[in-house]
């Protein structure tokens, strides 16, 4: 099979996180559909990612793959199966992927690109159950697998995707916590947006509206993307696509013990997602964020305290190194 013969293209991005990219690419090699490119993009990594990704590339693909600075993703007409790209700098999970996405749409075949954490690992035929249900909604231009727990795989983190309250910001997966064998029941279910550790992207939409927005850096940058396609495009979910996420390794975004990283941008990125589509409902979000202070301070967080502060006060503009 050649790469013309291959239409999908998976972007898998990695930050200190080598060894889930490593299992992940396994993981793809081991599927049943193995009509697919592949983009792994390095956010620049200030460990030895790089030297054990360019390792696992030639054991996965042997002389079939091509290492690229990101300057040269502009430039290179995609030849190879697979890609190892070198990014400038840490640009967070949507800077990041955009650079694998810009370089899968210069490959003309392309029609759909998947887009999978790097600390995911996918079913034999998690491919091509997503591509089948895909083939049976085109009108759909982002399509959910079922997200299960790594180390309980028979529970659901989502299926699909989520509701998001635009009064409260808050997030609620939809099929949390219930059983895989019952995912099939939440299809149709109403999605405000798809997980970003497994979204299959049509062609047109990535033509229609464009990339992701960089500026998130981490967190509900979906949600941001799902609603620049609203009115374009409906959102999907297949339920038989089973998709196992091992669930913040890089951030420490587990709920049970969030990191600081990971809490600032989910309360900056919760406004910024308010004031750019919903903006009657900020008075509410904010207001929701006194809860969070009482929270901090009932956790003995003290720094977080005023962290939560200055972001109600400069979302706009706060970015995470401007608080250490």
């Amino acid at each position: 099979m050649g790469t013309a013969d291959r239409p999908v293209w998976v972007v898998l991005l990695n930050w200190k996180g080598a060894d889930d990219t490593i299992a992940c690419i396994r993981s793809l090699l081991a599927m049943d559909d193995q009509g697919w490119r592949l983009a792994v993009c390095d956010n620049a990594s200030p460990d030895d990612s790089m030297p054990r990704l360019r390792a696992a590339m030639d054991t996965g693909f042997g002389e079939d793959w091509t290492e690229l600075t990101e300057a040269e993703v502009d430039t290179t007409i995609p030849a190879t199966r697979a890609f190892l790209i070198r990014n400038a700098g840490n640009h967070g999970y949507a800077g990041g992927n955009n650079v694998g996405l810009r370089l899968a749409l210069k490959d003309s075949g392309m029609s759909h690109c998947w887009v999978l954490n790097n600390d995911t690992e996918v079913a034999s035929d998690a491919l091509s159950q997503v591509l089948r249900h895909a083939a049976a909604h085109p009108d759909q231009g982002i399509i959910g697998s079922t997200l299960a727990y790594y180390d309980r795989p028979q529970i659901m983190q989502a299926a699909g995707g989520a509701q998001y309250n635009r009064w409260t910001g808050m997030v609620r997966l939809i099929g949390h916590a219930q059983p895989v064998a019952d995912a099939v029941a939440y299809a149709g279910t109403r999605l405000d947006f798809v997980v970003g550790a497994a979204m299959l992207i049509h062609r047109s939409w990535l033509e229609q509206v464009g990339l992701m927005d960089a500026s998130y850096f981490l967190y509900l940058e979906e949600i941001d993307y799902c609603r620049k396609g609203a009115g374009r495009f409906s959102l999907g979910f297949a339920p038989a696509s089973i998709v196992l996420h091992k669930e913040g390794g890089s951030t420490g975004g587990k709920r049970t013990d969030i990191s600081e990283l990971a809490d600032f941008y989910n309360i900056r990125n919760r406004l910024r997602v308010t004031w750019r589509h919903f903006p009657y409902a900020m008075p509410t979000v904010m207001a929701g964020l006194f809860i969070t202070i009482v929270n901090r301070i009932r956790r003995k967080q003290w720094d977080r305290v005023g962290m939560v502060v200055r972001i109600m006060f400069n979302f706009k503009r706060i970015d995470y190194k401007d608080i250490r």
